[in-house]
């Protein structure tokens, strides 16, 4: 039986109009980073909750954050669509563009770790490279203020709007694949699951619903008593956990969306962060706070993995005389916890142990075409 528990980390000061309006953990789970309505990035200590760093960005409140996959930068949306690039260590400024004419609601990294997507009130999401900021990409079709988006294993993007709909699209070409209609208010937090498979979304009326993103379908919903602040498939795919601005977090089943666990967090949270183990979850919270749930009874489920399939060439003595070299394929699978890749000549059917952290992995979702190594 799965369990939430609110963690004693350190409360921090009371920072009152200080609302954290985005949270993101590190690739290695070990510190958040928030975006404060005061304009400053401030990064956490995920096992005591004490602040380690902070970074005033300017001098207008910040409404996204996020840290590239190898740690090594923060990037921070402001409610003026500045997007603004940092050295982590430095803290020095990297790069600063005008990503959007209204705020920044959302920054995400694609699985490929250099694609970039920024949501924005201004009704678009952008594409774009790190490295090169300015060689933007919008994606168009929504309605509203697309309030965030993210990435799907195999690499399209999910995207969710105040218009009441949720958009898929194929990130390579920007084509819009899909929309998922059901809501009837805002989306205002959503989710793709670890395989590509479902999605889970959440409304300013309460409403949760899972998606089959096959059938761009709804196959369950559930009415809760708040806005839904943030919603994230755990790393096993069986379950969702959602919060909502009375500060009740839930655990769901997925597909059925049942309760199965639930806490009072006792503060208001403006935004959620589920951490790449699914151990952990992060609320910030109005009052510039902080607050760390444990997700306990879970560490022994395998974890949902994608698997890509990369050609190798065997250049043996007969292909050297004939002249064809005998091309065989390897499995690769990223363990979503230390991002060691596990390899394997044939797609595993079965779980089977990470090479790093050994927790148990199971292969799920469309196995994706790799470059020759």
């Amino acid at each position: 039986m799965a369990v939430l528990r609110l963690l004693d980390a350190e409360p921090g000061p009371d920072r009152r109009g200080a609302d954290l309006y985005s949270c993101c953990y590190s690739s290695d789970a070990r510190s958040v980073l928030t975006a404060g309505w005061d304009g400053f990035l401030r990064l956490w200590d995920a096992p005591t909750g004490g602040e380690i760093a902070s970074l005033q960005v300017g001098d207008k409140p910040l409404s996204a954050c996020a840290i590239t996959p190898d740690g090594r930068r923060w990037l921070a949306g402001s409610i003026d669509g500045v997007l603004t690039v940092h050295e982590a260590e430095s803290q020095q400024l990297a790069a600063r563009l005008t990503a959007h004419t209204r705020p920044v609601s959302a920054i995400r990294f694609g699985p490929d770790g250099e694609l970039a997507a920024t949501a924005s009130w201004d009704g678009l999401v952008a594409l774009r490279k790190l490295g090169k900021e300015r060689e933007t990409r919008n994606l168009t079709g929504h309605k509203d203020i697309v309030a965030g988006c993210g990435f799907t294993a195999d690499g399209r993007l999910l995207s969710w709007s105040h218009d009441g709909t949720l958009r898929l699209w194929d990130a390579v070409s920007g084509r819009e694949v899909g929309v998922l209609r059901g809501h009837e208010d805002r989306v205002t937090a959503a989710a793709p699951s670890p395989d590509g498979r479902w999605a889970v979304s959440g409304g300013r009326d309460g409403v949760v619903h899972l998606w089959d993103l096959a059938s761009m379908a709804s196959v369950a919903y559930v009415q809760g008593t708040a806005e839904v602040r943030a919603c994230y498939f755990l790393p096993d795919g069986a379950s969702v956990i959602v919060a909502d601005a009375d500060g009740a977090v839930m655990m769901l089943s997925a597909p059925g969306l049942d309760v199965e666990a639930e806490v009072e967090v006792g503060a208001k949270p403006q935004c959620g962060d589920l951490s790449p183990s699914g151990t952990e979850f992060v609320l910030g919270g109005e009052d510039g706070r902080v607050y760390f749930l444990a997700v306990e009874e879970r560490e022994a489920s395998a974890l949902v993995v994608t698997a890509g399939r990369r050609p190798h060439e065997n250049r043996g003595m007969f292909g050297r005389l004939l002249g064809k070299p005998r091309v065989h394929y390897v499995y690769e699978c990223t363990c979503p916890v230390c991002r060691r890749v596990a390899e394997s000549p044939q797609l595993p059917n079965q779980p089977f142990p990470c090479p790093g952290c050994h927790r148990a992995l199971r292969v799920s979702g469309p196995v994706r075409e790799l470059q020759a190594s």
